[in-house]
């Protein structure tokens, strides 16, 4: 295996070749204000008073579109959007954090007890939640709607809000903000292009070190050094290096697990720059030479390339023509049955090869890479896609059923190609620049 020094030169090889990235490229205060009044205007519009939205470490993305708050750290933060602004709620450890971002957006910084650690004790005045909400609402609110869903609103939260002004005036209004968030800016495709670029450099550092014998974690070791080094305030997920059978996870996180000769490896990036997440993941062998791929191995990538292809050309069709959104998820599940009789014999027996696409193949992206809980294209999607939008095309195929011994195609767990898309109006683009094929990149540097 190679020394830490060798690897440490590889790397270094690989960020010698990347461009240098404006690190201080940021929303500005007008966009800012520009989304907090679009929010307000359209609760406005629906009734309701003032809206409600939450971030923590895992779900993180609804705050900081409103509030320039990107650094979530342990205490979670809320936010109350009307007529007189947006006002951010934090514990009273977390309002210094959110003080330290929120001045950026032209909005205040509330500390409340309702998010502060569970059993701390600070010497810190807290505000009352009311005061706030009156703030925010210019009145005392008769009505509060819900931004965030209520599938990660933590009920606590959700119980407090609805002793205020009572639960059937707590109204759902996800998809009111869904919408908002779907449209993005020059400055959020800018941003998110850069990210797309870090993602590259990311996985090519990673391939570059990548050889058997190494944990998993060795290798996500080096991508998350290459993404902060380049510009990265942080990841919409943890770096992903599954081999062989972890990539049964299909979502796994790097594990100290050991890479064995041949194995299929599976790698994963998504840096954010000012909170907008870009992604790129990919399947490769962890072979020293691309020859030692077996057959089966590289039909299994072809695979999967050949429908990254389908969807790649589906979607410019789509985005180019106006045309309903759906006929992309189409054309990907129609590639996956036409190819159904020629995997059956090969396997040997009879698979529904249409099961074995593990999910929609394209997805929403903005501040977080894959929750924007709208966007998707699915076979139910029968409206265009958004005028400027970020999407992932994330296509895969797994060799599992719904269980994880439950073996459909044996010797192949998980193999997918996944980029990030920026659509111009009528133009679409791969933001990502490294080919869809990565095999040649293991080891080579």
């Amino acid at each position: 295996m190679k020394t830490w020094l060798e690897k440490a030169r590889a790397v270094d090889r690989v960020l010698s070749g990347a461009p240098s990235f404006d690190k201080h490229l940021r929303v500005e205060k007008p966009e800012f204000q520009r989304r907090q009044k679009a929010v307000a205007d359209a609760l406005a519009a629906a009734g309701v008073d003032c809206g409600l939205v939450y971030s923590d470490e895992h779900y993180c993305g609804d705050v900081p579109y409103l509030g320039g708050n990107c650094n979530v750290s342990v205490e979670p933060v809320a936010g109350v959007v009307g007529p007189r602004g947006f006002f951010i709620l934090a514990g009273l450890e977390g309002g210094y954090v959110a003080e330290q971002l929120s001045g950026r957006a032209g909005a205040s910084v509330h500390k409340v007890e309702m998010l502060k650690l569970a059993d701390e004790e600070y010497p810190i005045d807290a505000e009352r939640i009311e005061d706030v909400l009156e703030q925010a609402a210019g009145r005392k609110p008769r009505t509060v709607g819900l931004l965030t869903p209520r599938a990660v609103l933590p009920l606590g939260v959700y119980e407090y809000f609805a002793g205020l002004v009572g639960p059937e005036n707590v109204v759902d209004c996800q998809e009111l903000y869904y919408k908002i968030k779907y449209i993005k800016s020059d400055r959020e495709m800018e941003l998110t292009r850069q990210a797309a670029r870090i993602a590259d450099y990311m996985l090519e550092g990673m391939l570059a070190v990548l050889e058997p014998g190494m944990l998993e974690t060795e290798v996500s070791a080096w991508g998350y050094l290459i993404g902060q080094q380049l510009g990265s305030e942080g990841f919409g997920f943890d770096v992903m290096v599954t081999a062989n059978e972890a990539n049964r996870t299909l979502v796994g996180k790097a594990l100290n697990r050991r890479i064995g000769l041949g194995d299929y490896v599976h790698l994963g990036a998504a840096p954010r720059c000012d909170g907008l997440t870009a992604c790129e993941r990919a399947t490769v062998i962890a072979v020293p030479e691309p020859r030692q791929v077996t057959e089966d191995q590289r039909f299994w990538i072809s695979f999967t390339e050949g429908a990254y292809e389908v969807g790649l050309r589906e979607y410019v069709r789509v985005a180019e023509n106006n045309l309903p959104a759906y006929l992309q998820e189409q054309a990907l599940v129609d590639y996956f049955k036409a190819r159904e009789e020629e995997v059956s014999r090969r396997v040997g027996r009879k698979v529904d090869l249409a099961r074995q696409k593990p999910y929609t193949g394209t997805h929403n992206g903005g501040y977080t890479e894959c929750q924007e809980f709208y966007g998707a294209i699915t076979l139910k999607s029968r409206e265009p896609l958004g005028s400027q939008i970020i999407t992932m095309l994330d296509v895969a195929v797994r060799g599992v059923g719904n269980r994880w011994n439950d073996v459909v195609i044996p010797g192949m767990d998980y193999v997918l190609v996944e980029k990030t898309l920026g659509k111009f109006g009528n133009r679409a683009e791969v933001l990502n620049r490294l080919p869809v094929n990565l095999q040649h990149l293991v080891g080579i540097h």
